[in-house]
């Protein structure tokens, strides 16, 4: 996700816009065959078929399921929502979301609905004795009345954002489900990648932009979508009925530009275009037969989704450039390469923000360079720490979960800003040919897996025949205070 960072000092202010085969290959999926249908008044019916692999090597006797949809209710204790966004957020007043699960079914046989978790986010599923290797079916049956709300699950006069709408299996670490709650700083997001085939019923005329390659059809009166993606780490969707649509291609890959209101299409279709041929180039080959940027109502500048980035509206010019690209790096770090964003949110969102440092490195005709990217980061990061930090002696760790830091200005300047500038000077230890190597070689390394801190530390040092974990701690640690250009 790109945020937006205003930093406001006593003498001024300054603003900007953030916005091979694996291991996990060798592995059976899981699958998620989802249908489901949305009405003209923005209620979901679905049902969410989960073929579940225990990839564990122990036995389990259930399986948890996030309800993300859950964060959005009233009374919900971690609001997805920042205090001081709610306007924001809810132009129209404030709007809640109802998840009603009707029926539980494991390999066919009804069973409990047992909704659990710190702030009921969590589905508990007994599935009897799974073997590692071992796959049950759970099929689950809910509706969902969506909330009026720019942000990543609700609808707008404009659009329908479908991003965490659907109960999705809990990763499982160190004997236990990961069942972090929701956050409204961050991306409070951990999954592994499956298999998806999704069937989206929606209302005659809708348009809609996916995770996947999507085959559209009519029937009964109604708009519908089939959509398929293999290894991907999750899925999600926007519709509408008012969108215009621009394609492309950036090697083996359609890239879509879909768009209400839009003084530059082309240039939004073109950034797309460009970043997956240039983060191809540096990286490696984007592995999807299908990528999508959309427009939205969104909170924030953008948010990454698996072959889908959803483009806030209120971005334009080459604002709107910038989002797109940094969203687009998220296929790669992220999408491809995962990482637990709770306990690790740096570890994407630094790489994704570096790597769009670097496209403007490989491209012409753009506004931004990357020696303007990097000194805008530098004087950002200084004056945070001068103004908010009290000339650095405050807390300036980037090893916090998301749920470590005080709001979302300390959060994006500690992933962002800070974790741009630690690749930086990485990069300018090591050499350039060194860290494209090493980004090269943690990407191949880790892909459709989930990569933690050390993997990519370890392909730098690979790469350079190096010991960097020094380097890498005084950064991470908040040792660093101030950074010197180069």
């Amino acid at each position: 996700m790109r945020n937006k960072i205003v930093l406001i000092a006593a003498v001024g202010a300054v603003a900007f816009c953030f916005c091979g085969c694996s291991a996990q290959e060798e592995k059976q999926l899981s699958k998620y065959t989802i249908d489901a249908s949305l009405s003209q008044d923005n209620v979901l019916t679905a049902s969410v078929v989960c073929d579940y692999v225990n990839n564990t090597d122990v036995p389990l006797d259930e399986v948890w399921f996030h309800l993300y949809p859950n964060a959005y209710r009233n009374g919900a204790k971690f609001a997805p929502v920042p205090d001081d966004r709610i306007t924001e957020a809810y132009p129209d007043g404030r709007s809640y979301a109802t998840l009603d699960i009707s029926a539980v079914t494991v390999n066919g046989a009804a069973t409990d609905i047992t909704v659990a978790g710190e702030d009921c986010n969590i589905l508990a599923v007994d599935t009897g004795t799974l073997q590692p290797a071992d796959t049950v079916t759970v099929t689950i049956n809910y509706t969902l009345s969506l909330p009026k709300v720019r942000h990543r699950l609700g609808y707008t006069d404009n659009s329908v954002n479908l991003a965490n709408f659907y109960p999705i299996a809990c990763v499982y670490r160190d004997g236990a489900f990961v069942a972090d709650t929701y956050s409204s700083i961050g991306d409070p997001f951990f999954s592994e990648c499956a298999d998806y085939s999704v069937t989206l019923e929606l209302p005659s005329g809708y348009d809609c932009a996916a995770t996947g390659t999507v085959e559209k059809t009519e029937s009964d009166g109604k708009t519908v979508y089939k959509s398929t993606a293999r290894n991907v780490r999750d899925f999600a969707a926007v519709v509408g009925n008012k969108y215009s649509k621009m394609s492309g291609r950036s090697g083996m890959t359609v890239v879509n530009y879909m768009y209400y209101n839009d003084a530059d299409p082309e240039g939004g279709l073109n950034a797309a275009i460009d970043a997956l041929r240039v983060f191809g180039e540096l990286f490696g080959e984007y592995p999807y037969a299908e990528y999508t940027v959309v427009q939205t109502g969104f909170l924030q500048g953008g948010m990454e989704y698996p072959g889908l980035s959803m483009i806030s509206d209120g971005m334009t010019g080459d604002g709107k450039k910038d989002v797109i690209v940094h969203e687009t790096a998220h296929q790669w770090w992220y999408g491809v390469v995962g990482n637990d964003e709770v306990k690790y949110p740096w570890l994407d969102e630094a790489l994704a923000e570096y790597s769009t440092m670097m496209f403007y490195e490989h491209v012409d005709g753009y506004k931004y360079t990357f020696n303007a990217k990097r000194a805008d980061a530098l004087a950002a990061y200084m004056l945070y720490c001068e103004t908010f930090k009290n000339n650095g002696l405050g807390d300036t760790s980037m090893t916090r979960p998301v749920t470590g830091y005080e709001g979302e200005t300390e959060y994006s300047y500690m992933t962002y800003v800070k974790g741009a500038l630690m690749l930086d000077d990485v990069r300018n230890t090591i050499g350039s040919d060194a860290f494209v190597n090493g980004l090269k070689s943690y990407y191949s390394g880790n892909m459709y897996a989930v990569a933690e801190p050390q993997h990519l530390i370890g392909a730098m040092e690979k790469a350079s025949r190096r010991e960097l974990n020094a380097l890498f701690e005084s950064w991470l640690n908040g040792n660093v205070k101030l950074y010197s250009a180069h």
